[in-house]
């Protein structure tokens, strides 16, 4: 069937989670973007809507969208042009994976668009060339998160294995994010910040807590998984530029959370939550309110890990 449009979801993620720098990523259920993508004759054009549009990069080569799909004309030698409407329910630059939503879902649209078969890995690799243009490497936690859904594990980047597993029932994520200025590609500058020299002891301890996160996962045990959310080597430098870090952190687990981290490079924090121990309604109510104590404005919501991109229409 050849279609002329279709309409993607792709949800927001969360990286990371403490030990599982470019390896670990959680789709969420919400918030996500709606994309479009309409064939015209030439070229690549983008409009965007929503969520702070007005902070989407207009230059092609650092607009992620518009990366993915000049990848993939090129790639496939697509004679054709691509209209791209984002409807944009993600914040972008708080650490809430809004690049690789964008990218997930352009990857995604186009194969379903041009009948090109690809399959969930071609598809986190493809994505992944959309974050050079965020944050300067193709890292994959989040697009591969994006695409696949639930909890994935970036075993290898070359070549690139994903490991899917799915999410506990009972996990609640709680998101909190202040409203303070991000400077400009804030993920490339926040990779910056990781050390280049680890001492051995910090990388026992995040290799420790990474294969328990895991096993968490695996045996869907959710207090295990909060428990090893504690990262050694790059959380702590990027707690730094995290207004109220310890404060929404021991705030949250006071609250009932299981677990606390910074999510991507910031400057939103999420907590976990096993639903039958604890509410999430207050763990989002300490952490808003131990942003809010710095003076700061802050968002917090609670959704649960969430689908991977799926299409909502197609058009003949």
């Amino acid at each position: 069937m050849s279609l002329s449009q279709v309409t993607v979801i792709a949800p927001a993620t969360t990286a990371n989670l403490g030990p599982g720098f470019d390896v670990f990523g959680l789709a969420l259920k919400q918030p996500h973007d709606k994309v479009t993508l309409t064939v015209i004759p030439k070229k690549v054009k983008i409009q965007v809507t929503g969520a702070t549009a007005e902070n989407i990069p207009a230059l092609p080569k650092k607009n992620t969208a518009n990366t993915v799909a000049n990848h993939i004309i090129k790639d496939f030698n697509l004679k054709t042009g691509i209209q791209i409407k984002i409807d944009r329910g993600i914040v972008p630059g708080v650490g809430l994976g809004s690049s690789a939503a964008s990218a997930a879902a352009i990857a995604y649209g186009l194969s379903h668009l041009f009948n090109l078969h690809l399959d969930n890995k071609e598809l986190a690799r493809l994505a992944a060339k959309g974050e050079i243009a965020s944050a300067g490497y193709p890292h994959a936690d989040n697009v591969s998160a994006a695409i696949y859904g639930d909890f994935v594990i970036v075993r290898s980047y070359n070549p690139l294995e994903i490991v899917n597993f799915k999410a506990p029932p009972d996990m609640e994520v709680c998101v909190a994010y202040p409203h303070m200025a991000t400077p400009v590609h804030k993920t490339e500058k926040a990779r910056s910040l990781v050390p280049k020299q680890v001492p051995i002891d910090k990388v026992v301890h995040n290799v420790g807590s990474a294969a328990a996160i895991a096993s968490g996962f695996a045996s869907s045990d959710i207090d295990l998984i909060g428990e090893s959310m504690s990262d050694a080597i790059v959380e702590p430098e990027r707690a730094k530029l995290i207004p109220s870090y310890q404060k929404v952190k021991g705030d949250a687990l006071k609250a009932g959370a299981c677990g606390v981290a910074i999510s991507g490079a910031g400057p939103a924090m999420i907590a976990i939550v096993n639903s039958k121990k604890a509410n999430a309604s207050k763990v989002v109510k300490a952490m808003k309110g131990a942003f809010e104590s710095t003076g700061l404005k802050a968002t917090a919501f609670a959704t649960t890990p969430g689908r991977g991109t799926y299409i909502l229409e197609m058009e003949k």
